[in-house]
């Protein structure tokens, strides 16, 4: 039974209605032409439905009588066939999609360097290009990015500690650790300590070397402070390495800016699970028929592939309200201060500090408040500078 089915799958079937007075009379008649009949269904006295191969079904349409005969269906790769044959714009259709799918999936739409120095991300993004890396060109394979980042890494192995260059999707992401070299300390075998800008000092504690800058003069920058050369009259008696710390009063103007108008959002409690369809830089909801207005999601990929721009996530929607924080002038006035103070402190070493400040203007242009701030500061201002001319 199951290789005559089998037979019968591959030689394909015609399903055959005949109407008529006596159907015993015509389904003879069909035996004497050595037609062979697969099944025969009653469906009453004048009517059945008989299944032959398909190429009997010819000779069955053709007899001259009085039956009305008429074909009602097809089994076996003759459905199959005439199926293909009906769908085929659907299935050229399918193939050019996939073609082109995988066409898109394998060309480069965007390659982002994150990085905060501008200079590190122009150089790597240079490099890239010069290795076709870059929009509009074709994905390269596993080894050819090894390959590519140990080229930039022998390349720059002074100034590029790590890099990684990671395909997601249709877009290349590098990430870039730049190498930081330890500035030399300088640490000369005879040297001055000068200052490093213009500052009042403020205190002085010399280990080494003669003293010729004292608490509240002016310096400017380059001004020797503690000096290597020990003087004896109006002479040198002898030449050290001048060393110790000096502090003083530095100056500093600083702007900020902060918003008149900022907004925020805010999550109410309710959430929801919700799936999306996402190709390429569309985002298809599935039977989300209420959506929030504003929302926090979370993704999680349950249907996606590296190599088509194509995926079905699941979304935890964290429902939220936007709410608008409308700042006054003086309270924005505030928040800025605040803000200046806290760029100054970041910027000072642990035994440094802010002497004092005041605002010197600020002014409100496209909902922005604007500030510049005074800062009086307490900081260390001596460096070594090496003594080139030394004279017995």
């Amino acid at each position: 039974m199951v290789n005559r089915r089998i037979v019968n799958y591959f030689e394909g079937l015609t399903v055959i209605c005949v109407e008529g007075k006596k159907i015993e009379r015509f389904l003879s008649y069909l035996y004497k032409l050595k037609i062979e009949i697969l099944d025969v269904q009653y469906i009453d006295r004048h009517k059945v439905i008989i299944k032959v191969y398909h190429c009997d079904s010819d000779k069955v349409l053709n007899m001259k009588t009085t039956y009305d005969i008429k074909i009602i269906g097809y089994e076996g790769k003759v459905k199959l066939w005439l199926g293909l044959k009906k769908h085929v714009l659907l299935l050229v259709s399918i193939i050019i999609g996939y073609i082109f799918l995988l066409y898109l999936s394998n060309v480069i739409f965007e390659v982002e360097v994150i990085h905060s120095n501008a200079k590190i991300r122009n150089l790597i993004i240079d490099e890239l290009n010069e290795k076709n890396i870059s929009k509009w060109k074709f994905k390269k394979s596993y080894e050819g990015i090894e390959k590519i980042k140990k080229e930039i890494l022998n390349k720059y192995k002074d100034r590029l500690e790590w890099i990684e260059i990671e395909n997601v999707g249709t877009k290349y992401i590098v990430k870039v650790v730049e190498r930081k070299i330890k500035e030399k300390e300088e640490n000369y075998l005879y040297q001055d300590i000068v200052s490093t800008k213009s500052a009042i000092i403020m205190k002085v504690e010399a280990v080494e070397g003669e003293i010729v800058r004292r608490k509240n003069d002016y310096v400017k920058k380059g001004d020797v402070l503690i000096s290597g050369r020990i003087m004896k009259g109006n002479e040198v008696s002898k030449i050290v390495k001048a060393s110790g710390k000096i502090y003083g009063e530095v100056w500093y103007n600083i702007k900020v800016e902060h918003p008149l108008f900022y907004q925020s959002k805010v999550l109410t409690g309710e959430k929801k699970r919700v799936y999306q369809i996402q190709f390429l830089n569309f985002n298809i909801p599935l039977f989300d028929f209420s959506p929030y207005k504003e929302k926090v999601v979370e993704n999680t990929n349950v249907i996606s592939n590296p190599l088509i721009p194509f995926k079905i996530v699941k979304q935890l929607q964290k429902e939220a309200i936007v709410e608008d924080e409308i700042y006054t002038d003086g309270e924005a006035l505030i928040k800025a201060e605040e803000q200046a103070v806290k760029k100054m402190e970041d910027s000072l070493d642990e035994e440094e500090y802010i002497i004092s400040r005041r605002k010197l203007k600020y002014y409100i242009e496209n909902q922005k408040l604007y500030l510049e701030m005074f800062f009086k500061v307490y900081e260390s201002i001596g460096e070594a500078r090496e003594i080139m001319e030394i004279t017995e």
